[in-house]
Formats: C-alpha cells, structure tokens, sequence
C-alpha cells in the first residue's frame, strides 16, 4: 500500500522534507545499523526536527523468504542522533517478534538478581527478560561470537548499566514497540508488528499523523536513557548469556527427527480414523517437531 499522500501532507503540515524514493539514511554512518541490512529499498523518507532532535523516518523494504516463497515487505523506522549521550551499543529485540531465535534457544543477555532482591525490582527484571531479547553491540554480530564463543558475549556489567536500570526497564516495561537498536551514535526504533497484509507477507507501516507515535516513544526512550545516568543501579544485578550452540544444534536435529517421525505416523493413522482427518499428518508433523527440539535441548544441557 502506498501512502505517499498521506506521509506528504503530514511534512508539509509540520514543516518536514519528504522523499518519496530515498537510497536510505542521509548519514553515511547510519547506513550500517542491523535494520538496514539487506535492504533493497526505501520510500517515504520525511527528514525533520522534532522536540528539539532532528530526526528520519522511512520505510525500509526488504526481501523476505517464508515457507519456500519470497515478497518484499516493508517496516517503518525512527532514526535519531544520540551523539554526546554515554550509551553503550545494543540492540533490543520483542521476543513476539523473535519466535524462530526462541526456537534455537538464542536469549542475548538475560539480566539476573538475587531472590533476596525488592520485590518491585525483581518483577523489573523478569518483566524485561520477559519481552526483550537483549544482545550488546549489533544483533548479527553477537549470534556469530556466540557459535564461536559463549563468553565473548557477555559484556561487564558496568558497559551495560545505562540500560538496565530501574528507570529504563519501567519505561520498556509500558510501551509496545518493534526494533530497538542503538550503533554508531544513532537510535534507531522500528514499528512494532502490526500485521497488516494478506498471506504470508506483512508491511509493518506507520503512515501520515500515526508516525508521531513512534517518534514520541524513541524520544521518550532517549530522554530516559539519558536521566538512567544519574540513577543508581540494582544491587546485586548480573548479566548472564544462557545460549549454548550444542542446546541449538540438539534442538535442531531434535526437531528434524520429530517433524520427520510425526510426518510418517500420520500416514498409518489415517487407516485407522479415515481420511477425513487428513489434517492430523501436519499436526503430528509440528507437534513431533517441538516436542523433538525440547528434548535435544535437554539432552544437550550437560554439554
């Protein structure tokens, strides 16, 4: 669907320069963030100042592969300096939005406390590793040293402080959004998944007037982050990176066997209950395959 109108008179209306057709971000360094990986195009590009911070936003079309077909669908994205602020480089994923990383067991950084903690903060802390998946420095990056080497993940703590304080995981804890990454001295936040497509591909667009919701939460998350300095930490709290690549290779052949098995049971059944439950093959099918990748995981957990 294109909104180019719609994003267009929102710029004129707020004093905005708009782009219908962009080659991405204006600044060079910010090119290089994991949202804009592999990005083929970029349109409705509005370039503006907004609470004093000048900002882009654009939707980013990529090519997506799903269940042996491809489409292109495309995301909105907030980019936004944040030059001059102590932060660390981060990115933040929903774990909604990340089923397939579960699947494989990848978690990023799990924060932890002591079960003597107060209990508001232990609540913080399960609240977070609830709904985000954190991974210091870029995405990408951390899932290839985590094959390589578990520990190379894990940051010191005192790296990681700006974002894991009370205030900040209050503030993550009441919004609802997609992406959040921060690399090269820019924040960038994506949409969050709204599902609006038919079939398999899905846009996750924000359009016209809506985009200032968006733009207030990354505005909202910096200005948090930035009063996070003067805040004093959890007592107590660690980093802790609980991916293992025999659990995922366990849980992956797991999955094989069981897809595999569940498949070739289904057939036999279909003798015995009829024909009309063809429908029972793929559900043995999926079931086998999660019911096999819980127990490679398991059996792996000692290696």
């Amino acid at each position: 669907m294109n909104h180019q109108n719609e994003n267009l008179t929102w710029a004129q209306q707020n004093g905005y320069e708009y782009h219908s057709e962009t080659q991405g971000a204006f600044s060079e360094s910010a090119r290089d963030l994991d949202v804009f990986r592999k990005a083929n195009g970029f349109h409705n590009h509005v370039v503006g100042t907004y609470r004093n911070r000048p900002f882009e936003i654009l939707d980013v079309s990529k090519e997506v592969h799903r269940g042996g077909n491809f489409g292109f669908v495309e995301r909105t994205v907030i980019l936004i300096p944040a030059a001059g602020l102590a932060l660390p480089n981060f990115v933040l994923l929903p774990r909604r939005e990340t089923g397939g990383l579960g699947f494989l067991g990848i978690k990023g950084l799990d924060l932890k406390l002591g079960a003597n903690a107060p209990r508001d903060e232990l609540q913080l802390v399960a609240a977070f590793n609830k709904n985000y998946l954190l991974f210091a420095g870029g995405a990408h990056e951390a899932m290839e040293a985590a094959v390589t080497s578990a520990e190379h993940l894990v940051p010191g703590l005192a790296e990681m402080a700006p974002i894991c304080k009370p205030g900040v995981l209050r503030f993550l804890a009441g919004i609802t959004t997609g992406t959040i990454e921060l690399q090269n001295g820019y924040l960038a936040v994506r949409a969050p998944d709204t599902r609006v497509a038919a079939g398999i591909f899905y846009d996750t667009i924000l359009a016209g007037r809506s985009r200032e919701s968006l733009l207030t939460v990354a505005n909202d998350l910096l200005d948090v982050l930035q009063n996070a300095s003067s805040e004093a930490p959890m007592r107590g709290l660690t980093l802790e990176n609980t991916f293992n690549p025999s659990h995922m290779i366990g849980g992956l052949v797991g999955a094989a066997v069981g897809f595999f098995l569940g498949f070739f049971l289904g057939f036999p059944l279909l003798f015995l209950v009829g024909k009309k439950y063809f429908l029972l093959i793929p559900v043995l099918a999926l079931g086998g395959a999660a019911l096999g990748n819980w127990i490679g995981k398991r059996l792996m957990r000692s290696k």
